[in-house]
C-alpha cells in the first residue's frame, strides 16, 4: 500500500480498516490497461470511463495522436482510478461501520 493509502486511513476502526483492505480486489491492473489499450482499445471502459472511450472510438484514438499520449499516460490513470476505487471505500466504510 502506498503512504498516501495509508494517510487516508488514519484514524479508521478495525472494521473500517479491513473493509478498505478488502476493496483491494477491486483495483485495476496497469498491465491489463495496456492489454485491453493495445488490443481492443478499451481501456477508458476499465478505468470506468465508458463516454470518453466512445469520444476515443469515434475519433479512432484522435487519428492515433491520442492513442500514442495514452501510452505513456496508461500507469497514472491506473493509478488514480486505483486511489479513488480507495477513496470510496473509506467512504462506504464510515457509513457501514460507523465509529461508535
Amino acid at each position: 500500500m502506498t503512504p498516501d493509502i495509508l494517510a487516508l486511513m488514519q484514524g479508521l476502526t478495525e472494521q473500517q480498516k479491513n473493509y478498505v483492505l478488502s476493496a483491494q480486489a477491486r483495483q485495476k491492473d496497469t498491465g491489463l490497461a495496456y492489454l485491453f489499450w493495445f488490443v481492443f482499445g478499451v481501456h477508458y471502459f476499465y478505468l470506468n470511463k465508458p463516454v470518453i472511450n466512445i469520444i476515443y472510438w469515434l475519433t479512432a484514438g484522435g487519428l492515433g495522436i491520442w492513442m500514442i499520449i495514452d501510452l505513456f499516460r496508461i500507469p497514472g490513470m491506473v493509478r488514480s482510478r486505483n486511489k479513488k476505487i480507495i477513496q470510496d471505500a473509506i467512504k462506504e466504510a464510515k457509513v457501514l461501520y460507523p465509529e461508535v
